[in-house]
C-alpha cells in the first residue's frame, strides 16, 4: 500500500471499504456523487455509518461539500462526540464551526430518505434490523455570511446546493 492510498486494495467491494472504516476509525463515511437528471438535481453528498453504533448519535449527512470536505466535518462531530459533547438536534448552534458560524442538526426522517443511503440501509440489514431503523440528521452549514438554508438571506446561489432533506427549526 503506497502512502497515498486510502484502503490496502483499490478494488474493494463498497462494503469492505465501509467495514475498514469502521474496524479502523469506529464509523465510516460513504458518498454520492451529484445526480443531474433528476429534477430538481440533487448535489453531491456524504453521510456517516456507525455514528450511532459507536457515539449514540443519529448518523450524520451533508449536501453540497466534497467527500473530502464533509470527512473533515464528521471527524470533528466524531471528535466532539468523543469527547462528552451533546449536540442539539433542530435548532441552529454554535460551537462546531470555526469563526462563530453557526450550524444545525435537522432531523431527518429516515423511512422517505432510505434510498438516498445504499451503505447505511444495507448495515442496518446485516445487523439484523430494517433497512430505515436509523436516525439520521442533516448537518446544515451556513453561506459565507452566516445565514442557514432556510433563513431569508441565504445566498441564493447556494440553496441548489444544499439540499435539505431535514425539518428547518420553526
Amino acid at each position: 500500500m503506497s502512502g497515498d492510498d486510502v484502503f490496502p486494495d483499490r478494488n474493494m467491494s463498497q462494503r469492505d471499504k465501509i467495514e475498514f472504516m469502521l474496524e479502523r476509525e469506529g464509523w465510516a463515511i460513504d458518498a454520492v456523487r451529484a445526480n443531474t437528471r433528476t429534477d430538481p438535481p440533487i448535489p453531491t453528498y456524504s453521510y456517516t455509518v456507525g455514528f450511532t453504533d459507536r457515539f449514540g448519535f443519529p448518523e450524520v449527512c451533508c449536501f453540497g461539500l466534497n467527500p473530502s470536505d464533509c470527512r473533515g466535518l464528521f471527524g470533528m462531530v466524531a471528535d466532539a462526540l468523543a469527547g462528552g459533547t451533546e449536540f442539539p438536534v433542530g435548532p441552529a448552534f454554535i460551537g462546531l464551526l470555526d469563526g462563530g458560524q453557526p450550524c444545525a442538526f435537522l432531523p431527518v426522517d429516515a423511512s422517505s430518505a432510505v434510498g438516498m443511503f445504499p451503505s447505511l440501509a444495507e448495515h442496518q440489514r446485516l445487523a439484523g434490523r430494517a433497512d430505515d431503523a436509523f436516525e439520521l440528521v442533516q448537518l446544515a452549514w451556513p453561506d459565507p455570511a452566516g445565514a442557514l438554508p432556510w433563513e431569508p438571506a441565504f445566498a441564493p446561489a447556494l440553496a441548489p446546493v444544499q439540499l435539505l432533506l431535514g425539518e428547518p427549526p420553526a
